[in-house]
């Protein structure tokens, strides 16, 4: 029997008050090493909430947040970028009038270090070596032939394929997807489900997503949120027969796959 994946992320009694309102209230798990991790709950849980918190767009109010045992609470996010931690946000965070191959460039040399500091041999070497790994990643995410298309003119699942090409350009060990097929339509999800399952074991993903039937096709571990709180965390089956969760998420309807 082996043992199990170490914890990559530890939550421990984080929260996050805005005045009176506790949008995230003291909420603990822990995000296995390689897990495909989702997140779940109804409008108004905490759930993108949550998902700044550990990204670093949002200070906490209270508790800590590990990765892979270090303290990264108060660290801003270009701290955690550099950690391991790259992210997707619900609102398109692309360079639009650039092409699709420009947006992963850019990204991949950041990772890589080369400013202007470098001399000039140094630099195209590192450009070319960005430039292969831009391709790369693009093939991988399903835009091989959009290379030289502006970022403007793709359809919104291109977008976030784009995004997800982008954010594995900073080569990261934990990836945050903040409803990813938000506003796709089922063919571009089903295509999206493949990408994130088909990403490398050594890529978690912690998954915050409003759709279901991708949640547990994907996830192997399920966190529910209601209004602030950690309600539970469990493996996709168990999490769906939850009577707590059912009557929590979705009153007494049950929670289908």
């Amino acid at each position: 029997m082996t043992d199990p994946a170490p914890d990559l992320l530890e939550l421990r009694g984080v929260s996050k008050h805005f005045g009176s309102f506790r949008a995230v209230d003291e909420v603990g798990f822990t995000v296995r090493t390689g897990a495909r991790h989702a997140v779940i709950g109804p409008n108004g849980a905490g759930k993108s909430t949550l998902f700044g918190l550990v990204s670093g767009t949002l200070a906490a109010t209270g508790g800590s947040l590990l990765l892979d045992g270090r303290d990264v609470t108060r660290l801003p996010v270009h701290r955690r970028v550099g950690l391991g931690i790259a992210a997707t946000f619900q609102h398109s965070s692309l360079f639009l009038p650039e092409t699709v191959l420009e947006n992963v460039l850019l990204a991949a040399l950041r990772r890589a270090g080369a400013g202007t500091g470098l001399g000039g041999r140094r630099k195209a070497g590192a450009r070319a070596a960005a430039t292969a790994r831009a391709r790369t990643l693009l093939e991988r995410v399903g835009l091989p032939t959009r290379h030289d298309v502006p970022a403007a003119e793709l359809s919104h699942g291109e977008r976030r394929q784009l995004e997800v090409a982008v954010a594995l350009a900073t080569e990261p060990r934990l990836l945050l997807l903040d409803e990813p097929a938000a506003g796709m339509s089922p063919a571009e999800t089903e295509r999206l489900t493949r990408l994130i399952a088909a990403l490398p074991d050594d890529v978690t993903v912690l998954l915050i997503e409003h759709d279901l039937d991708m949640v547990f096709e994907l996830a192997d571990t399920v966190t529910v949120m209601h209004l602030g709180h950690h309600l539970t965390t469990g493996p996709p089956d168990e999490v769906r027969a939850s009577a707590e969760v059912q009557s929590a998420y979705l009153g007494t309807t049950e929670v289908s796959s």
